[in-house]
């Protein structure tokens, strides 16, 4: 993953870590809203505990939304609107 956001991301730069769907969804809504674009890297845990034999169960959806970690990457030009939709 490092060479593909090596080449996709080098002129971006990380401006907020999510973690977790309702951060995230919060996120996205503040950036969209002020117009501005960004991309996202989804980042999983994989130490997910309580969840054995539960694959497609409801506890497993959750466990791993809980898990999840969404960096959000912004045009270097952007980067103080982004800073101050999260924060305004």
């Amino acid at each position: 993953m490092g060479l593909i956001r090596w080449l996709f991301f080098k002129r971006k730069h990380l401006v907020y870590t999510a973690f977790g769907d309702d951060m995230y969804y919060k996120a996205a809504g503040r950036f969209s809203s002020h117009g501005i674009a960004y991309d996202t890297v989804l980042k999983m845990n994989a130490n997910v505990y309580g969840t054995e034999g539960h694959i497609g169960t409801p506890q497993m959806h959750n466990a791993l939304a809980n898990a999840a970690q969404y960096d959000f990457y912004i045009a270097k030009e952007d980067e103080h609107r982004a800073q101050q939709a999260l924060h305004g």
